[in-house]
């Protein structure tokens, strides 16, 4: 064991959660409070002139986002070869993963266990129902930086962005096109999918024991060679066309709140500024981002000219919207999938999908 083996075991990782906790808690009310408590005249003139039918102009476009998602779901399903449930009962399935990602520790794994559960009892083969769920989740996340990336290069242009986001878009934006061509090739080719991935494990496995480097390696593999299978002939552009449209609709949220406060910012923005949230809420610091999100999205904004005040509640309302209401949904969704048998149980750390249905993890 070396040093630094040694040392990462004897930290005590449990403080530390609670220390990056209390930081991000403190963040938010030091870029929050002030905005929102020194309101200015302009933010003042903007609140008593909002547009009465925004939140529910809101409410429409995540539904229809929602439904955008479950239907990515769907196609990986089928892409699989395998029955689909009814759409009622995928909806359910749909809503409930969320909650449950964002309610329980360690909930991805928890939430991928209860979709194989649930789609189990419809007749879907619990491990094809593990890659149909991953599949959506790896789509989800190359469309997403595909649309930041979009976002970045349309923002980077406007006259109100300021001098050190201007320079922020020239230094990234190369990185940024090579990270973006790095996701393509390892959906082009599988084996720079397993290197990258099995890279990645290994250095992780320097934290986390548990980490199987060779499995993560072939599993990274098999998953782009589905995705090929996805993606392969007609069948690509209506899955590719949901993906997108889930995002989209996501950010025509934010879009939404922002006019109905009276701020109407250049679409390079808000788009920016929804999926570097959504990127953010993917790293498992807090439960689905909070606070992290809101202080990030408000910061970009704020960069690109919109009133920081505004920017502020704007997202607030965005985040009762797309986060707290579609959790609650989920929280029902999760009652009636265990009122019909399917078992939602938090899973032991360092499990994985495979290990929790009683696969093997590999070597």
């Amino acid at each position: 064991m070396t040093k630094t083996e040694r040392l990462i075991k004897r930290i005590n990782w449990r403080l530390v959660w609670r220390i990056i906790w209390m930081l991000v808690i403190a963040g938010v009310v030091y870029t929050l409070l002030p905005t929102l408590t020194k309101m200015p005249k302009q933010a003042r003139d903007s609140l008593e002139q909002v547009h009465p039918y925004a939140l529910l102009i809101g409410l429409g476009l995540e539904f229809v986002a929602q439904l955008s998602g479950m239907l990515v779901l769907r196609r990986s399903l089928e892409a699989l070869k395998q029955p689909p449930p009814a759409n009622w009962v995928l909806g359910q399935v749909w809503y409930a993963q969320m909650a449950v990602a964002v309610l329980l520790p360690g909930g991805s794994v928890t939430a991928t266990v209860m979709v194989a559960d649930a789609l189990r009892k419809r007749n879907v083969a619990p491990a094809e129902a593990v890659t149909a769920a991953t599949l959506t989740k790896a789509l989800s996340i190359v469309t997403l930086i595909v649309l930041f990336v979009i976002g970045f290069g349309l923002s980077s242009g406007q006259p109100d962005s300021s001098s050190g986001y201007v320079s922020a878009v020239a230094i990234g934006m190369p990185f940024l096109i090579v990270a973006l061509g790095a996701l393509a090739a390892a959906i082009i080719w599988p084996k720079i999918a397993g290197s990258l991935a099995g890279g990645g494990a290994k250095l992780a496995k320097r934290v986390v024991k548990k980490i199987n480097p060779r499995h993560v390696r072939s599993r990274a593999e098999a998953i782009a060679l589905q995705s090929q299978q996805m993606l392969r002939g007609r069948q690509a552009w209506p899955t590719l066309g949901f993906s997108f449209g889930y995002w989209i609709l996501d950010t025509a949220v934010l879009y939404a709140m922002l006019w109905g406060l009276n701020q109407t910012p250049h679409i390079g923005a808000v788009l920016l500024a929804s999926t570097v949230g959504r990127l953010l809420a993917t790293i498992p610091i807090t439960p689905g981002g909070i606070g992290i999100v809101e202080v990030a999205e408000t910061a970009i904004l704020s960069a690109l000219g919109v009133n920081a005040t505004i920017a502020a509640l704007a997202v607030i309302a965005y985040r009762v919207i797309s986060f707290w209401i579609v959790n609650l949904v989920g929280l029902v969704a999760m009652y009636l999938l265990h009122r019909s048998g399917v078992a939602i149980k938090q899973q032991p750390k360092g499990a994985t999908a495979a290990t929790a249905l009683g696969g093997s993890s590999g070597d």
